[in-house]
């Protein structure tokens, strides 16, 4: 009883003291009866068993948690897992492709990615219109004449006004159409009639967009492109304030007709082909007659270097005008304005005329790096059966060409114009740090610097081939002109113009029953404040 009671005091110790208790094993020395536990030191000793019968066994198992049962005899140590086989594997190598290469996968991934797209939702009909316009107000100043100006001219008259006040409405509609309707409200016209207080259409044209072949259709009333990419520019993004003299005054501006466009060769080449009644519509509001004539148009450019939006650009085209005024008389009229602006007198006039036809041919070339640019544009124009109560000699044909070179650089880093590929013509300028106001009312509220730009071109008209008989207000010859610019776009929408033109003619000018010459020069400086929206 008492050995019970000892080894039940015992175990019971054991396990309040925290140890724990292994598989007993028995002996028995003299009376008493022990549980051995092997450890480090008496693991390896030789125990004599004793008979059961001698010992009674006593499990402590029960006392001790599960989780600390430790089997008496050691586990075999685990079996060494083999490392997995490693396996040489060639790492695949691909070719540098340039950013030219990865922009047409691109451009390619998303064309299929539009075939494969859901056709259109007929029910979406027309948009609703994103309304917008721009205004230009020009202040113009005959600086200097010289007597022989005079004498031809008269006193030239200094010019403050709207050069243009337009609004214009824009959308599209069924994914596939495109709409623009743009009303004028200018104090002149570039005919010089005045028309003050009219109305004029300008841009009216519905476009359609994934015609087979055509690829893209507008119809409506649009420029005619018979010039080159500043000259088929429109007026929100010339360099100078005008179309470069005296070239640009034989630009046809817009007609009411049907035109297409068609990009190739990964966008960097355009077809554009268009036909058009002859008349000018903000001239005259009418419709097709039996003495409308035809225009016919095309233009053709290619670029084989193009980079973010034009930033790096070369650039190569020509264009060609067949125009045949139907049987309406004295309806051509060559002209010349110094810098393009009205001043009261052109330097070179035909007057009206009659012709039966004339054709205009012509070539662009371009080349643009960051903020440089270089381009050209000469033409050449050929009238058939030209004649007039104003021309010496029976109606023959007539011939006037002249072209210019136009140099630009951007003063600030990082900016440049953007050329668009699908209009063939310059965009708005990349201003990379605009003028912005921070705090009203401080000193200094504003930050950034804008982008200023200077530019100067040379150009050159010819219509000598005109021989006149009547007074000295038909004028023949050639004009030579000198253009300056400073340019400062305080953002891509908003800029103020300084630019300063000479000009030197070579006119012949019937006087007195024979034919005279004279060699007119001219100053003139033009200031503008041009902003759209």
């Amino acid at each position: 009883m008492k050995k019970r009671f000892f080894l039940s005091l015992f175990g019971a110790m054991h396990i309040i003291l925290g140890g724990t208790l292994l598989s007993p094993v028995a002996a028995q020395q003299g009376n008493l009866a022990y549980f051995v536990q092997p450890n480090a030191q008496n693991s390896q000793k030789a125990l004599t068993p004793t008979p059961l019968n001698q010992v009674e066994q006593v499990s402590y198992a029960a006392y001790v948690p599960q989780q600390q049962y430790i089997p008496s005899v050691p586990a075999p140590p685990p079996e060494a897992q083999p490392n997995p086989p490693v396996y040489a594997q060639a790492v695949p190598t691909y070719p540098e492709k340039s950013l030219e290469q990865l922009s047409a996968e691109i451009a390619a991934l998303r064309k299929e990615i539009g075939k494969k797209s859901d056709k259109p939702d007929p029910k979406k009909g027309f948009t609703a219109p994103k309304f917008g316009g721009r205004v230009f107000i020009d202040s113009i100043y005959v600086a200097n004449q010289n007597d022989e100006s005079r004498a031809a001219y008269g006193q030239g008259i200094n010019n403050f006004g709207f050069r243009e006040a337009r609004l214009t409405a824009t959308g599209t509609g069924y994914d596939f159409l495109d709409y623009k309707l743009e009303l004028g409200f200018e104090n002149w016209e570039s005919d010089g009639a005045g028309k003050n207080g009219t109305v004029n259409f300008k841009d009216m044209f519905l476009g359609i967009q994934h015609v087979p072949v055509l690829e893209y259709v507008r119809i409506g009333n649009q420029y005619v492109e018979d010039g080159g990419s500043e000259i088929a520019n429109g007026t929100t993004n010339y360099t100078f304030m005008e179309m470069p003299s005296p070239a640009g005054n034989q630009f046809t501006s817009r007609r009411l007709g049907i035109s297409s466009r068609h990009l190739f060769a990964q966008d960097r080449g355009r077809l554009f082909l268009g036909a058009y009644g002859s008349r000018n519509v903000s001239e005259a509001h009418r419709t097709l007659d039996n003495v409308e004539g035809i225009t016919l148009n095309a233009r053709l450019t290619y670029a084989p270097m193009y980079t973010q939006d034009g930033r790096c650009l070369f650039l190569f085209g020509g264009y060609y005008n067949f125009t045949d005024q139907g049987d309406v008389g004295n309806r051509y009229r060559a002209q010349v304005r110094p810098g393009g602006w009205d001043v009261g007198y052109s330097v070179l006039d035909t007057q009206g005329f009659n012709a039966s036809n004339y054709n205009k041919a012509g070539f662009e070339v371009v080349y643009q790096n960051n903020g440089f640019c270089v381009q050209t544009d000469w033409f050449l124009q050929h009238y058939t059966d030209a004649a007039s109560a104003a021309l010496l000699g029976p109606a023959d044909s007539k011939t006037n060409y002249g072209g210019f070179v136009m140099v630009r650089q951007f003063l600030t880093p990082g900016d440049y114009r953007k050329y668009s590929k699908e209009s063939a013509c310059w965009g708005a300028p990349v201003v990379s740090r605009p003028l912005v106001c921070y705090e009203r009312g401080s000193l200094n509220c504003f930050r950034g610097m804008g982008a200023w730009e200077i530019a100067a071109y040379y150009g050159y008209y010819n219509n000598d081939d005109f021989t006149p008989r009547v007074n000295n207000t038909v004028r023949y010859g050639e004009d030579h002109e000198i253009g300056l610019a400073l340019n400062w776009y305080w953002n891509p929408q908003l800029k103020w113009c300084l630019n300063y033109i000479h000009q030197i003619s070579d006119i012949k000018y019937y006087a007195a029953g024979d034919i005279d010459t004279l060699k007119p020069q001219g100053d003139y400086l033009g200031i503008s404040c041009r902003f759209n929206f």
